[in-house]
């Protein structure tokens, strides 16, 4: 068995696991904080058969909040109905390194929706959508610029969250003087940083943001601020991984949980695609990996 000291180290190490630290900004930082490791035993699941529970932000839109106005509310809406059940909630603010401990894994919730693959503290689902950083332009700055590399971007001033995926890039690219950096743990009660990013973008207190794309998307639309959204390419496939396959994350152990989600987000992915579109989610194509063929992989 591994000590929590060891898996830490192991976590701070980006190159060491197949997932970087992290992506996914804020709440993937968290979750994969939150210890849990897969041992070799029986597990019993403790899923609700009568009610659809999730574990979710309270206030972290466009993913989710109490009133149930984000995607993942949706998306969870639409699993509660394909099952026959209703959805209930546990909110739990996810700037706390505590939410999977003090919700799922204390069986308050049966999922959490909106995880990168590959986070360690739960079990992940098959991806039900893929996305990523963007560089925010917008649309009548004049700006060309479309990449990190180009030499435009030494004379803009570029707003970026600090431990953030693409502020690795800004160190990588030598433009990190000209970055202006903004909190990556904040309590989302309080305030929202996509926001305040988008709002320092439209009064020009920035020239470019760096924004994960869906967060971009809602917060410019929001904000009535007209942006192109464009990619920003990896440079490798760890620590400078800047696209994710999104996935739902249950308790480890709960491979028949597992598979009944895998099956509705088979079922359902014209349905669920169709409710990101309409939040402007930047959806990138999702990569099969190939498999090897053998009698047994055909089975």
């Amino acid at each position: 068995m591994m000590s929590r000291r060891p898996f830490l180290q192991i976590l701070r190490n980006p190159a060491s696991f197949s997932r970087p630290l992290l992506a996914f900004g804020l709440m993937a930082v968290l979750l994969i904080l939150e210890g849990g490791n897969a041992h070799s035993r029986t597990y019993i699941e403790a899923v609700d058969r009568e009610r659809f529970r999730v574990c979710a932000d309270g206030n972290l839109m466009p993913y989710s909040n109490k009133e149930e106005e984000g995607f993942d509310n949706k998306i969870a809406a639409l699993f509660a109905e394909k099952l026959g059940r209703p959805v209930v909630y546990e909110w739990y603010p996810q700037v706390s390194p505590k939410f999977v401990r003090d919700t799922l894994d204390l069986k308050k919730c049966d999922v959490v929706m909106g995880v990168p693959a590959g986070v360690k503290s739960m079990l992940n689902t098959n991806p039900y959508y893929r996305t990523g950083y963007m560089m925010v332009v917008p649309k009548d700055s004049g700006i060309t610029a479309r990449s990190l590399d180009d030499p435009e971007m030494a004379n803009l001033k570029i707003g970026v969250v600090a431990g953030s995926q693409p502020s690795r890039l800004i160190v990588e690219y030598g433009l990190a003087d000209k970055s202006i950096s903004y909190a990556l743990r904040f309590d989302t009660r309080k305030k929202s940083i996509g926001r305040l990013m988008i709002q320092d973008l439209k009064e020009g207190l920035t020239d470019v943001a760096l924004m994960f794309g869906p967060k971009a998307a809602y917060h410019a639309s929001a904000e009535g601020l007209d942006v192109e959204l464009i990619p920003i390419k990896s440079l490798d496939r760890h620590e400078n991984r800047m696209d994710f396959l999104m996935t739902m994350g249950v308790r480890i152990g709960e491979q028949n949980w597992k598979r009944t989600l895998n099956e509705l987000i088979k079922e359902n992915q014209d349905e669920i695609t169709a409710i990101l579109e309409e939040y402007g989610v930047p959806l990138m194509k999702i990569k099969r990996g190939r498999r090897k063929s053998s009698e047994t992989s055909q089975k």
